[in-house]
């Protein structure tokens, strides 16, 4: 509130002092109405995710636009002669936008302007925020816990509960990130998450810890929760569902599977577009011998998600074991192209060549495998692979030439058409996500993405506030003083310790988002 009503103050004495000057305010930049002052009066980082523009319709928008503006322009013309709470405001309204780059250019430069910025929770808040958006949990972390050091009841003490508990479960803090959803689930003000989503992620802790008895306990329990979001049922039966066919102590191997796939179908009762509850339903039916249910089951997982390596390699596991080594090759081969270091997938191509006699095809098979940071058993194949060339060593010369082969040999096999059914899919996921990429302003291109998925995609990677930009076409020039794109790229963002030399620092790798992670 404090430095949203300075903001306001110093609005207004720019505007007393031009008027007794004579200077024309309107020539020199946009002027906010005393509606318009008090519309956003008590507008701060607080109201982050709470705070519906699309529900206010246009107007909302326009008028933080607005805010922005004038904002902007009262900072060039102050010529560095700014009260610092105007680059606070600017942060709040930015944040709102959800124009990561220029909220962190205005908190930062708050930040290098306020001696005792750390006294200001709504400032930390919005900084933590605009952290948290940049995967930069480490100095997020900070932010929240600065917050609850200086206002234990700030207003959105939940949120940041919420928060911290997803960050310090992706860094694998496991104890602190229960701590904190705890905390989240006992207290009744709101939050981004509904308190069945936190007993979600509370189940999916004890499941990650191998405390599996916990977990099944704590899934079951959320299960029985009246009116449960379709979505967290879902997906709490497919971890109830998947656990259940991998944890051997849950009981004997059949009443396990059963279980298991009865977990699965109503899963897909739920959400029957979920491609990874298909898969699972699939590896559980093929676990059993229910060959056609599992065949069924992975096609649907294709149909119904991105095809994933997983999944093809699970179609090749099927085809091979139906004695079908031609499909079977083809789908190894849609396997280690969506993900060219599946361990599990050159392995198995590996077997399936040298079940072929084709020796030379599975050495570079295993070779590959080997090379995966996945590969769990790269002692075992390369015995292996020494094996099969002190064999072709001893072969006469000649002999292999001469033998017929049962399949293309890998290189030939690499240049075979992809199938139809998994190019048309990718064709239908690249359209969906270049549409997605134009609604959303924070997707970007997961760096992770295997070579093969990048080039199956076309969804471009877009910098924080660029689509807002496109959108407000009558916005000023960026002023000089907010960050540039090339200072806020994925992977580096300026640490708020360096604030004043904006220099970039390495950003935190925190791994995947967490299910159910909005």
């Amino acid at each position: 509130m404090k430095s949203c009503a300075a903001a306001a103050r110093s609005l207004a004495g720019n505007d007393e002092e031009k008027m007794a000057s004579g200077t024309d305010i309107e020539e020199d930049f946009p002027k906010l109405t005393a509606q318009e002052k008090q519309s956003l009066h008590g507008t701060d980082s607080s109201l982050f995710g709470f705070h519906r523009l699309q529900e206010d319709g246009a107007r909302t928008k326009a008028l933080l636009l607005k805010a922005v503006s004038c904002y902007d322009a009262l900072i060039l013309k102050a010529e560095g002669k700014v009260d610092p709470d105007i680059f606070c405001q600017l942060g709040h309204f930015n944040l709102l936008l959800e124009d990561y780059q220029k909220a962190l250019s205005a908190y930062q430069r708050y930040f290098s302007l306020q001696s005792d910025y750390w006294k200001n929770a709504a400032f930390l808040y919005g900084l933590g925020m605009v952290y948290f958006h940049f995967n930069a949990f480490q100095w997020s972390i900070k932010a929240f816990q600065e917050v609850l050091y200086i206002d234990p009841s700030f207003s959105r003490s939940k949120e940041i509960h919420l928060r911290l508990g997803l960050m310090f479960k992706v860094n694998t803090n496991y104890e602190s990130s229960l701590k904190h959803f705890q905390l989240a689930l006992i207290d009744s003000n709101l939050c981004t998450l509904s308190k069945a989503e936190i007993q979600f992620h509370i189940a999916h802790l004890y499941e990650i810890q191998k405390k599996y008895r916990a977990a099944k306990e704590a899934y079951e329990s959320l299960l029985q929760t009246e009116n449960l979001p379709a979505q967290v049922k879902a997906t709490s039966l497919q971890q109830l569902g998947w656990m259940h066919h991998t944890v051997e102590t849950l009981g004997d191997k059949g009443t396990k599977d059963s279980y298991a796939i009865q977990c699965l179908q109503k899963s897909l009762e739920a959400d029957p577009n979920s491609g990874q509850s298909w898969y699972f339903l699939g590896r559980c039916y093929s676990s059993i011998g229910k060959v056609q249910d599992a065949f069924i089951s992975y096609r649907q997982s294709i149909d119904k998600s991105e095809a994933s390596a997983d999944t093809w390699c699970s179609i090749g596991v099927l085809y091979q074991q139906q004695n079908q080594p031609m499909d079977a090759l083809q789908a190894y081969i849609c396997a280690v192209q969506l993900d060219h270091s599946h361990a599990a997938a050159w392995m198995d191509l590996g077997t399936l060549y040298e079940s072929c006699g084709q020796p030379h095809d599975a050495i570079k098979c295993y070779i590959n495998a080997t090379r995966s940071k996945a590969c769990l058993n790269t002692a075992a194949l390369t015995q292996r692979i020494k094996l099969l060339q002190a064999q072709l060593c001893n072969q006469q010369p000649g002999s292999l030439q001469n033998k017929s082969k049962m399949l293309p040999s890998i290189e030939e096999a690499w240049s075979l058409p992809i199938p139809a059914e998994l190019t048309s899919r990718q064709g239908a996921l690249s359209t969906a996500q270049e549409q997605a990429c134009k609604a959303e302003e924070s997707n970007h291109t997961d760096p992770q993405a295997s070579p093969a998925k990048r080039k199956r995609t076309s969804s471009p990677a877009k910098g924080a506030g660029e689509s807002l930009e496109s959108i407000n076409t009558q916005q000023q020039q960026i002023p000089s003083w907010y960050l540039t794109p090339q200072k806020l790229q994925v992977g580096h963002i300026p640490s708020l310790d360096v604030c004043n030399t904006w220099a970039s620092q390495p950003l935190y790798e925190g791994g995947t988002s967490p299910p159910l992670l909005k």
